[in-house]
């Protein structure tokens, strides 16, 4: 879908930045970053640049730099950016605090549609796209369709001049891509009117200063000589039982403050 996309745009004169996010091993921590060969034709375009990055465990479905390449392409250039998310699970929505427009795109008869349902994705999208809505899948795509659009009328939309549409389309056969685009620019082009897209850019500033602070205080926590000293232990002492895991807690978290804990 999104090398459909991309190319498309390409050909409309934009440039194209995709940040490709894989999952992580949660064991190793190695990545396939495979984005960037399924999408062959997108690669060799002058005016793209695919970017695939292994989510490292972050959760949002993003990888832990993502904002920042974000600005990067931005500087760089590219007028339109593309960050494909990983899953699309309750935690994997942190996408939907850094772009404009989060589109939930899904898979007719795959047994997306209740899931998608289910895990609450539904209430952050401002469109769903039901890909693969050609041959002899067009009744399911259609069926899926108007499952989803039952499904957001009963959820409050996350703008309240905008109404997220439910569309079909095939990437493989091109149909209706540029419909997806037109919904794109459509909704820009409302929240631009009412204000809501500066406001939007605001709040999402505002998220992004919470969440450097909390990897900041992250980092420093396991950066900390005191921390890194006491810690088997005292996962050890948890682990048995010796202390309660609150203790424990509060024990490492007085070490930030240079306190002593008794």
């Amino acid at each position: 879908f999104i090398e459909s996309l991309g190319t498309m745009l390409v050909k409309k004169g934009h440039r194209v930045a995709v940040l490709a996010v894989d999952p992580s091993s949660k064991r190793s921590g190695g990545s396939v970053l495979a984005d960037k060969t399924r999408m062959e034709k997108l690669a060799v375009e002058e005016k793209a640049f695919i970017r695939p990055s292994p989510s490292g465990g972050t959760l949002g479905g993003v990888a832990r730099k993502t904002r920042e390449t974000m600005i990067l392409c931005e500087a760089a250039g590219f007028d339109v950016i593309i960050v494909e998310t990983v899953g699309v699970g309750q935690s994997e929505t942190t996408v939907a605090s850094m772009v404009d427009f989060f589109l939930v795109l899904m898979i007719a008869g795959a047994g997306d549609e209740l899931q998608g349902i289910k895990k609450g994705i539904l209430e952050l999208a401002d469109a769903v796209a039901v890909n693969k809505a050609d041959g002899d899948n067009i009744e399911r795509a259609e069926f899926a369709r108007k499952q989803y659009e039952t499904a957001l009328h009963f959820l409050a939309p996350s703008s309240p001049t905008w109404t997220p549409p439910v569309l079909t389309c095939s990437a493989l056969e091109m149909i209706d891509i540029d419909v997806i685009w037109k919904t794109v620019l459509d909704h820009h082009r409302k929240l631009t009117h009412t204000g809501e897209l500066i406001a939007n850019r605001k709040k999402q500033a505002v998220d992004w200063m919470w969440s450097l602070v909390k990897e900041g205080l992250n980092d420093r926590f396991y950066q900390n000589p005191e921390v890194k000293k006491i810690l088997p232990e005292t996962i050890k002492e948890v682990e048995n039982g010796t202390i309660a895991s609150t203790i424990a807690a509060n024990r490492l978290l007085d070490l930030l403050d240079n306190r002593t804990s008794d």
